[in-house]
């Protein structure tokens, strides 16, 4: 399965290098000509990260629940145990803000947006504060989610994936 952390690091990239040329070339043709067309680009690079995350942190799940044999039940929850057990705190909680993180984006408001609200000033990423719909009214790119998914995310979603599946293999062995 470590395939799958190689895969997924050069998709992460290039996906990366992708959104960023897009937006680059957007931005310089909305300089001179300030086309809806533009800006719904801009959303839509926007939109197009949040639904790789997600799909990244599915097909992360997926191969836990593979490599943990999981038939029934929560393979993120057995990860969560077996990195609670072998004193992985940090990473554990690193782990938690991305799930939440996905799971307000799958599904909006709810628990996992209220876990992240309580720890707002503490997450390596930003999410829309309590009672507001934009972070930033001023960027036309800004989409209506309640987490900021930008390459920073991407990046740090990916950092803890491999970690988790790095321990999680040498738990399992």
């Amino acid at each position: 399965m470590q395939n799958f952390i190689q895969i997924i690091s050069e998709s992460t990239e290039s996906n990366i290098e992708n959104f960023n040329r897009v937006e680059e070339l957007t931005r310089k043709e909305l300089e001179n000509l300030g086309s809806t067309r533009l800006v719904l680009t801009l959303q839509k690079m926007q939109w197009e990260r949040s639904i790789f995350a997600i799909g990244m942190f599915s097909l992360f799940e997926a191969v836990v629940q593979k490599e943990l044999k999981i038939e029934k039940g929560s393979a993120f929850k057995e990860l969560k145990q077996k990195l609670k057990s072998h004193h992985k705190i940090e990473l554990l909680e690193s782990f938690e803000d991305f799930y939440y993180a996905i799971n307000v984006l799958k599904h909006g408001k709810g628990m996992s947006y209220t876990k992240l609200l309580e720890k707002q000033s503490n997450l390596p990423f930003e999410i829309t504060p309590a009672g507001s719909t934009f972070r930033n009214e001023s960027d036309v790119s800004e989409i209506e989610t309640l987490v900021c998914v930008d390459n920073n995310f991407l990046e740090k979603c990916l950092a803890v994936i491999c970690k988790c599946y790095d321990e999680l293999f040498r738990i399992s062995l």
